[in-house]
């Protein structure tokens, strides 16, 4: 019975044409923004390349489960590029996602200001396996269209900027959302324009000290498609020249739930781990998410937007 149900839930979330969206399902967002904003694309004069795992609910049959390739970096004074590569998998469900991202940058003075675009494709299906369950109605409609998989066309808008250690963003996704393996039904045809958001907002405070102390608190509002208002509270701090990161997340909606962060930077290489509980009562059915990113920093660029004028 638990399985039949977990397929119900499936089947629904499939047929709203979509998993819970990646803004939603990222921890380490506040380590590579490009994450949840393209507006971050080629917003460091350095390329960026990052590998995340996600394992939610470990130990529940069937949990979700994404894994993650990002690359975001400049390819002039200023302009950004990035890609993306997303693999989502929930018990019998099945979603590939590749997206494009483009960036613009400005420069006055201490204030940096970057623009960014984002494209998507994304394929989900459901495996044909999971309609031979003899509690399944092999004729229901949503079962058969979801057997048949379908394709989904995504756009994007971020903003981010940086003044002397403060810094913000704000993304819009799911702009423009709609089907093109066939004709729009009514769950993709709606207005998404400006409907869905993520701001953030923090402060990169060095204490400085023997031990190259720095911490970062930060904010993030979000109201993203088929998820709750949630409004992240982050604290992140770094030590012996960002050798040694640590940090917690504190949510507020969607059942609120708590995160900390451990995580190593050795030069260019960084390897960051996380782990979530919440405090739902469906936490005493599994073991909580698990979230682990690898991260490489090479080619800084030696010419500055500000040596090639404004």
């Amino acid at each position: 019975m638990k399985k039949y149900l977990l397929l119900i839930v499936i089947v629904q979330a499939f047929w709203q044409t979509g998993l819970t969206q990646d803004e939603a399902i990222y921890r380490h967002y506040h380590l590579n923004p490009v994450l949840v904003n393209p507006g971050y694309t080629g917003f460091e004069d350095v390329h960026n390349l990052m590998f995340n795992y996600n394992n939610h609910w470990a130990s529940f049959d069937g949990t979700p489960k994404t894994v993650t390739a990002s690359y975001h970096g400049p390819v002039g004074a200023r302009i950004g590029l990035g890609g993306m590569f997303v693999s989502d998998r929930i018990a019998s469900l099945r979603r590939t996602k590749v997206q494009m991202s483009y960036g613009f940058k400005f420069l006055l003075n201490d204030f940096k200001f970057n623009i960014g675009l984002s494209t998507a494709y994304e394929q989900s299906e459901l495996k044909g396996t999971a309609i031979l369950d003899p509690l399944i109605d092999i004729t229901d409609p949503a079962l058969i269209e979801a057997t048949d998989g379908v394709e989904i066309f995504d756009a994007a808008f971020g903003v981010h900027a940086s003044y002397d250690k403060f810094f913000f963003g704000l993304a819009f996704p799911n702009m423009i959302r709609a089907r093109v393996d066939e004709e729009l039904i009514s769950a993709a045809d709606e207005k998404t324009v400006f409907k869905y958001y993520l701001a953030y907002f923090g402060y990169k405070w060095d204490l400085g000290g023997e031990y190259n102390f720095r911490v970062e608190p930060s904010m993030t509002i979000r109201d993203v498609r088929h998820a709750p208002l949630q409004v992240d509270f982050n604290l992140k701090a770094n030590l012996y020249e960002d050798q040694l990161v640590g940090g917690f997340t504190y949510t507020l909606g969607g059942g609120n739930r708590f995160s900390i962060l451990l995580g190593t930077q050795l030069t260019n290489f960084g390897l960051y781990y996380s782990y979530t509980t919440s405090f739902q009562q469906f936490q005493q059915y599994n073991d909580g998410s698990h979230e682990v990113s690898i991260a490489f920093r090479f080619g800084e660029r030696r010419v500055q937007l500000e040596e090639v004028g404004q």
